[in-house]
């Protein structure tokens, strides 16, 4: 009978180990963040794009505190004729970084819709105005438009901007022109092949008799890549008939 016992015993603290053995294991690749509000705005600037509707974007630049944290979103709040930027954070708390800033710079749209009068935008210390003026809805009578989607955009310009961070951040501006004032962006994606990003520009306007300028109407917009988990070596993004290159000196993983 007492053989019988401590059978039982070693049997249970056997199963014990394996079951905090198989716990540890799964724990080890869970990546642990704490989030806050640790990204410092320095400038805001107000871009009104001279489309029709019209539409808004808020340029945000500023600085992040170390290489771990990076922006997790950025959310918009208007309550009458103010809008509130509130830039979240994210940090990784399980592996050493750099202590040096991050430079940050975000393109944020701002919900004009049948909006119309002066507005003024917050986003920390900063403040900054704009107006729209004769309302901002396509003039139609129901709720919803046809649009037909291409890719209209004329890219003229593009930089690889590489932050110093570790793992590297990625991000890539593009500036060019809209054919027309009823033309806006639609989607900008980007594709991996190997060693190449293609960033897609793609396009969108109202179809069917709407009247709208005939001006080009100049874009400035970033995308940032999706290169986590990247080996050292040479990159290429192109977009159109635009290529630039850059290089990861070291593996982009975090150690």
């Amino acid at each position: 009978m007492m053989k019988k016992r401590q059978y039982l015993f070693v049997m249970l603290l056997l199963m014990g180990l394996i079951l905090s053995a198989c716990k540890t294991d799964s724990s080890q690749g869970e990546e642990e963040f704490v989030y806050g509000q640790e990204a410092t705005v320095e400038s805001l600037e107000i871009r009104v794009l001279e489309s029709y509707p019209i539409q808004a974007q808020a340029l945000v630049s500023g600085y992040l505190p170390d290489g771990c944290t990076e922006l997790d979103e950025i959310t918009v709040e208007r309550e009458g004729d103010e809008f509130t930027l509130t830039l979240n954070t994210r940090r990784r708390t399980d592996v050493a970084c750099s202590e040096s800033l991050v430079p940050f710079e975000e393109n944020v749209p701002l919900d004009v819709t049948d909006l119309s009068g002066g507005f003024t935008v917050i986003a920390q210390n900063q403040t900054a105005t704009f107006t729209v003026e004769g309302g901002s809805a396509y003039p139609i009578g129901g709720d919803e438009m046809d649009f037909a989607f291409g890719t209209d955009a004329t890219l003229e310009s593009m930089s690889v901007n590489i932050l110093e961070s570790f793992p590297v951040q990625i991000s890539v501006s593009l500036q060019g022109y809209l054919p027309d004032g009823c033309t806006e962006i639609h989607r900008i994606s980007s594709a991996r092949d190997g060693q190449v990003f293609t960033i897609t520009v793609e396009t969108k306007r109202p179809s069917g008799d709407v009247a709208c300028t005939m001006a080009i109407v100049p874009f400035d917009r970033s995308i940032t890549l999706d290169v986590q988990g990247l080996s050292a070596g040479e990159y290429t993004v192109k977009s159109g008939e635009l290529s630039e290159t850059f290089t990861l000196d070291v593996d982009n993983t975090y150690p």
